[in-house]
C-alpha cells in the first residue's frame, strides 16, 4: 500500500486548497487616540498658594533646572513641567494611561 490511500485522504477524491490568508491592513497600522498634552495647564498665571511648596531634588539637579529656565525665561515650575512632558511623552501607550488617570483623579479631588 502507498502512503497516499492510508488515513483520511483515502477517502477524498476532490482535495481543496486552502485559501489564501489575507492580513486586515488597518490592523497593521497602530493609531491611538491618546491626546498627546497629558498635563493639561491653565493659559491664567498660577499663584503660590495653587502650586505645591517644594519638591526635594539634588542641589546640582536644581541648578541644572534653574539654569534652564532662566535661558529660556521661564518660571521654574514651568521648565519642569516642560521637562516632565517630554518624558511623558517618551513613555509607552500603558504608562502614559496610568499618569494621565493619576491626574485626573487628582483634579477631581481639588475640585
Amino acid at each position: 500500500m502507498t502512503d497516499q490511500s492510508i488515513g483520511l485522504s483515502s477517502f477524498r477524491k476532490n482535495k481543496t486548497q486552502r485559501p489564501a490568508s489575507v492580513k486586515p491592513i488597518e490592523s497593521a497600522d497602530e493609531h491611538r487616540s491618546m491626546p498627546t498634552d497629558i498635563l493639561n495647564h491653565s493659559t491664567r498665571i498660577s499663584s503660590s498658594k495653587n502650586l505645591p511648596k517644594s519638591i526635594r531634588i539634588a542641589k546640582d539637579t536644581h541648578v541644572a533646572i534653574t539654569t534652564l529656565a532662566r535661558l529660556q525665561d521661564k518660571p521654574i515650575y514651568q521648565e519642569i513641567t516642560d521637562i516632565l512632558e517630554d518624558y511623558i511623552q517618551r513613555q509607552p501607550s500603558s504608562v502614559r494611561k496610568l499618569i494621565r488617570s493619576s491626574v485626573e483623579a487628582s483634579k477631581e479631588e481639588r475640585m
